[in-house]
């Protein structure tokens, strides 16, 4: 029986040795997953965060590090949650280690007064789906995970009655009240959004993820300016890990009464020659979309996305 223990994320053996069973299991099941890099982990784990703690556990036996689980948790309105990631090296599984992983993991949420579980489980393996069910875990949200080759032929171009405005890393202060309502409109018309997914944006929000994301990843925006009133509707967000070769393309998103001219395609575009002008060592670019976006879906065709995975969220409710 393996002994589970949280992990001293200080200690830089044992967190490489956590991070190493993350990346083989990853790599075993999933060929084309984009993998955070150990920067971006330990950076996560060793500095404060203004809204939430992160728990690493480690499953051992004789003194090898076998399998790992990792809980975020969440303050303010999602202060019920526990965001959960489990992973077994391969050689290992089938022997109940995730199990037990999974019920020192649960241990953490009942004694911090937590109620929701999530987890992200993608096929390929079937065999993520299947182990989250027997666990009590129900598919909410489905997402492709989509990547793409770099360099990418396309141009930027102007749209009509519109300006696209760039920034790196700081949104400009200027700008930030109105892309703060962005943000939120985008979280209110995401296909397939959750109740629980639901985080309201403010100006404090934004600065405290810039600068916790900025240790550890670069980030391009581009947003959509209407030139005869000045509203930003819309933007596109890349980010580019420190010491990585890939791009994730994350939001886009155009209000409602701007769609229908280009301007998703426009600010993917935007981003995308950012990238290969600035950061030519990128190699790939991956992004996320839900099956049921036909307009994002069919942008991220022209790019020449191609399917790799289908990504589960899944929840599993426990009552007091």
């Amino acid at each position: 029986m393996s002994v589970i223990a949280p992990v001293d994320v200080h200690d830089d053996t044992a967190l490489k040795a956590w991070y190493a069973v993350e990346a083989a299991s990853m790599a075993f099941d999933r060929p084309y997953a984009s993998h955070r890099t150990f920067e971006a982990l330990a950076n996560s784990v060793r500095t404060p965060h203004d809204h939430g703690r992160r728990v690493l556990l480690a499953a051992k036996e004789q003194g090898e590090t076998i399998g790992i689980a990792e809980l975020d948790l969440p303050e303010e309105e999602r202060s019920h949650v526990v965001e959960l990631g489990i992973h077994v090296l391969p050689v290992h599984r089938w022997r109940g280690v995730g199990t037990e992983l999974w019920r020192a993991a649960d241990d953490v949420r009942r004694t911090s007064g937590r109620t929701l579980t999530t987890a992200e489980v993608t096929i390929p393996p079937k065999s993520s789906l299947a182990f989250a069910r027997a666990l009590g875990f129900k598919s909410v949200r489905r997402e492709d995970h989509l990547a793409a080759d770099l360099p990418l032929p396309h141009k930027p171009f102007k749209v009509l009655g519109y300006e696209l405005l760039m920034w790196e890393d700081r949104t400009p202060e200027e700008l930030l009240a109105q892309f703060v309502g962005l943000r939120n409109q985008m979280g209110k018309e995401m296909p397939g959004k959750t109740e629980q997914d639901m985080v309201a944006h403010t100006a404090d929000r934004i600065r405290s993820a810039e600068k916790s994301t900025a240790r550890s990843y670069d980030r391009i925006t581009a947003a959509a300016r209407e030139i005869l009133t000045g509203e930003l509707v819309g933007y596109s967000v890349i980010f580019l890990a420190h010491g990585s070769d890939e791009a994730i393309q994350d939001d886009t998103f155009v209000k409602s009464a701007h769609r229908g001219h280009k301007l998703g395609l426009a600010l993917k575009v935007a981003t995308l020659a950012a990238v290969q002008r600035d950061h030519p060592e990128r190699t790939s670019i991956h992004t996320w979309t839900d099956p049921s976006n036909d307009v994002m879906q069919r942008i991220n065709r022209q790019f020449g996305f191609r399917k790799i995975e289908l990504m589960h969220e899944v929840q599993r409710t426990d009552r007091w």
